[in-house]
Parts: structure tokens; sequence; C-alpha cells
């Protein structure tokens, strides 16, 4: 289904995407920014589906932030792909009314079409979730280096949080008494994909400094149920008695939880299952002991990628404090999976006073706080 869309709007985005590559000229610094009067309007390019729940959650926190900033935010979804990010892109700069400000994640080597097209129509970008690949470094340099436009950069430690993963399922393996070698499967997102690399990236570095641990099979999931399903099945037969399963999404999760479950291994006592992003159906099988670990609380960072777009609109600049921003994951687990539920599962991120976390709205304010835990606790009223 996804594929024939993508195909359908290829010929739409298909100049842009054979532009030349364009040395970007740098314009007047970003920091003297003009503030912007009235509200401030912001495109967010939301990679997923409209049903993907990770990618749900960081919209849900957009529209909140967004309506305690007077910001008019615009979403449109990517399905996954360079071709849809750039067709909005592409609309985007042909409007008579652009939008100031565009949030996305680089999605298969996109990034410098974006930066291209957003540039000549004057818009200012912000890039989440995964950084640029090394290759596309070498071509611009970081934000503000060559692109003037692209202002900065909100990416989660993912490499960190793959690494620490890991380290937990280990633990857990090391617990049952479990002797000689511990096998890890583990299942990426697409191969290109530089997020899911930079989170493999960490599970490789973890399993090299682990003695007696090693990875037996890496295989892509590509960020989808059915797939991770098959897949899964695949690696089962070559994996039978691999007592570690380490997943980058939630959606594939699901897939390895179907397979799992099918089998003589019992998940939560001889085999042990970790996960990325704070869904509820990851929050249930956490319940279900389907998975012990999953690490997320990054659902805020497009609300962080938003206040920063804001505060640069209203003439407070975020350079002083650095372009690239980055936030640690959390982890979910059996006993913290209750608490942590309830707030994530009723949503009520209105309850938030997201100007207290502006340097534009809140003067007082000398730091960032891009933390999780002071989110959640700001829907407590704390």
């Amino acid at each position: 289904m996804v594929a024939s869309l993508v195909r359908a709007f290829a010929g739409l985005v298909l100049a842009v995407l054979t532009v030349p590559s364009l040395a970007l000229p740098l314009s007047a610094d970003a920091s003297a920014q003009t503030p912007i009067p009235g509200p401030v309007r912001i495109l967010f390019i939301n990679p997923a589906p409209p049903e993907d729940k990770h990618w749900g959650v960081v919209t849900d926190v957009m529209r909140a932030a967004a309506a305690d900033l007077n910001v008019e935010l615009e979403v449109q979804n990517a399905f996954h792909s360079a071709a849809y990010t750039l067709k909005h892109v592409t609309l985007a700069t042909q409007r008579d009314v652009k939008p100031h400000y565009i949030i996305f994640r680089n999605v298969d080597n996109v990034a410098i079409k974006v930066f291209q097209a957003a540039h000549y129509a004057g818009i200012n970008t912000i890039t989440i979730d995964a950084p640029l690949h090394s290759n596309e470094i070498k071509q611009i340099g970081g934000p503000r280096e060559k692109v003037s436009t692209w202002l900065g950069q909100v990416v989660p430690d993912a490499a960190t949080a793959g690494e620490s993963l890991v380290n937990l399922l280990v633990r857990e393996v090391q617990g049952t008494g479990a002797k000689g070698v511990i096998e890890v499967v583990a299942m990426s997102g697409p191969e290109q994909d530089i997020g899911s690399q930079v989170r493999v990236f960490g599970l490789k570095r973890g399993i090299s400094k682990i003695g007696n641990a090693r990875l037996l099979h890496a295989f892509p999931g590509d960020w989808d149920t059915r797939v991770a399903d098959r897949e899964a099945y695949k690696a089962f037969r070559h994996a039978a008695s691999s007592p570690i399963w380490w997943v980058a999404d939630d959606n594939m999760a699901l897939g390895v939880i179907n397979v799992l479950r099918n089998t003589h291994r019992k998940v939560g006592t001889d085999t042990f299952v970790g996960a990325f992003h704070w869904t509820e159906p990851m929050m249930t099988a956490i319940l279900q002991n389907k998975v012990q670990y999953v690490a997320g609380g990054h659902f805020i960072q497009g609300a962080a990628a938003l206040i920063l777009a804001h505060d640069h609109a209203r003439g407070r600049d975020f350079a002083d404090l650095g372009l690239n921003h980055t936030m640690d994951f959390s982890f979910l687990y059996r006993k913290n999976v209750a608490q942590v539920g309830r707030i994530m599962i009723a949503g009520a991120w209105d309850r938030i006073d997201f100007r207290r976390f502006s340097r534009a709205a809140n003067p007082a304010l000398q730091q960032y706080d891009f933390n999780v835990n002071s989110y959640l606790k700001a829907v407590l009223g704390q």
C-alpha cells in the first residue's frame, strides 16, 4: 500500500529529486532573526504513517506545545519515504503563505534536498531524531555552516540507548545462571536508515564490551510489524536457542513477540526481549512479561524542536546554547511501567504549560530542559 502510494507521487517530486547539487551560500546570520509578529507557522513532516503510535505521541505533544506558544502547527505524513518528505517540502515552498519553519527527519538521505528547497524559499529548518550521514556532513557540515537556514538539530542519544538496552538484556540472562556465550539476535530498521544504524552501532559497541556475548544475526524489519513477523520467523530457524532479541522499534517488536509465542522459548524466563518507543502496546507487553525493557522518552523531541523554532522566531536564538541538542533515553520495565504508563496513556499533554520550557516565553530560563522526566512531572502539575 505504502509502496504504491510512494510510486504514485514519484512524478511530483522528480524535478526536485534530480536538481543538481548546488552550493548553498550563507545568508544573513540566523541569530539576527527579526522577531515574527503573530503566530509562528511550523510545518512538521511526521516521518511515519498516521497510524504509527510512537510518532502519534510525538505529534500530540507538539500540538499541545503549539497551543501554548501561539504556533500554527501543520502536520504532514511521509510514510518513511524520502519522496513523500520532499513532496511536502516542495509544496510548502510554492505557497503564497509559507511556513516559517520546517521540522523533519532525515529519511533516506533526503536532508540536503530538503535544505536546498527550503533555503531558497526562505524557510528555516530543524532536523530531529536522526543525524545526517557522514557523506552529507562532508558536503554541508553541521547546522549553519554552509546552510544558514538549517538552524539546528535535536537528536536523541540512540547509540547509548542501544548499548544500554543490550547490557540490560545480558544482565537478565546472566541472572538465570546461564553459562557460555550469550547469543543476541537483533532486528533493525531499514538498512540505509541512519537512525537505525546509530541504534545498531550502540548495540554492537555494547556487545564488544561484554566478554561472553556475540551478535548472532542482525536483520532489517523496516519499522513494520508484518515484515518483522516474517523476518523473525526466518531468523528463529537459525537462532532457536538465542536468549536475547534486541529490537529497534515497537512495531517490529510486535512481530517478534508474535513469533516467539509460537515457539518453545519462554519469554521472561529463558528468553528476553528489548525494544524502543514508549507506546501503549509496548507497555502492555511489559506488564504481560512479553518484553522486558523498552527504551524511550524521546517522544518529546518534536516539542523540543518546536520550542527552539518558536524562540528563534521571537528573537531569542538558541545558538548560544548550541546547535546540536541531544537527549538521553530512559527505560521502562516491570517496576516503573504502571506509573509512567498512566501518564502516557492518558495523553493529557495539554496539562503542561510549555511556556516554562521556552526561553522566549520564560526569560528567567537559562538552560533548555529536554528531559522526559520534567515533562512527565509537568503533566502531574509538578
